[in-house]
């Protein structure tokens, strides 16, 4: 079966790292949106640096996922009307312990992005956590904040987001009907290291 055709209609995925941004990615690529998971390419890097989310690659991609929008929300609301809203949440324990055993790993120091990626990885770290290290109180207050945040944003407009926990019954059933797309025959996608 072909992907549905794609949607001029922005998509974002403004979940936190570690909620489920992998699969979410993947199950919108399988709905026909053609979404970038954290981009590290120069003009995001740029964008980031300016601070006026006019992200180059949405040209050319139908959005974004991962921790790259969420110091942005709010202007890419307003920049792209109509865009839906994706926020990925699971447990909040399971959570903080997935972040955990994440960020005692290193930071990557070189992947396919080349050498501005780590720079563009503290540079979220800092901008959307307020560390560049795991501290469990200051992400349990990140985590909670963002919540918090994305619900008044959208308050009342229950058409621009969805709240998603990818480890729900039907994830493909509700982020397919949110889109206005057929469920797919597949299932929801595991994609990275989920569910750690």
């Amino acid at each position: 079966m072909s992907a549905p055709e794609p949607s001029c209609r922005k998509v974002f995925g403004i979940g936190l790292s570690r909620t489920g941004t992998q699969s979410l990615t993947a199950a919108l690529h399988l709905l026909g949106h053609d979404v970038v998971h954290y981009p590290a390419d120069e003009g995001t890097y740029r964008t980031l640096l300016r601070g006026d989310a006019r992200f180059p690659l949405l040209a050319r991609h139908d959005g974004i996922t991962d921790i790259t929008t969420v110091p942005y929300v709010a202007q890419l609301d307003r920049a792209w009307p109509g865009a839906k809203f994706v926020l990925t949440v699971r447990d909040e324990d399971l959570w903080l312990r997935s972040c955990a055993r994440h960020w005692s790993r290193p930071p990557h120091r070189k992947t396919e992005y080349g050498e501005r990626y780590l720079p563009l990885q503290l540079f979220l770290r800092a901008a959307v956590y307020g560390c560049h290290t795991f501290d469990e109180d200051r992400f349990r207050h990140v985590h909670r904040r963002h919540l918090a945040e994305v619900r008044a944003l959208f308050a009342g407009r229950p058409d621009s987001l969805l709240i998603l926990d990818p480890a729900s019954p039907t994830p493909f059933a509700r982020l397919a009907s949110f889109l206005d797309r057929p469920v797919p025959a597949a299932p929801y996608p595991h994609e990275g290291r989920w569910p750690c």
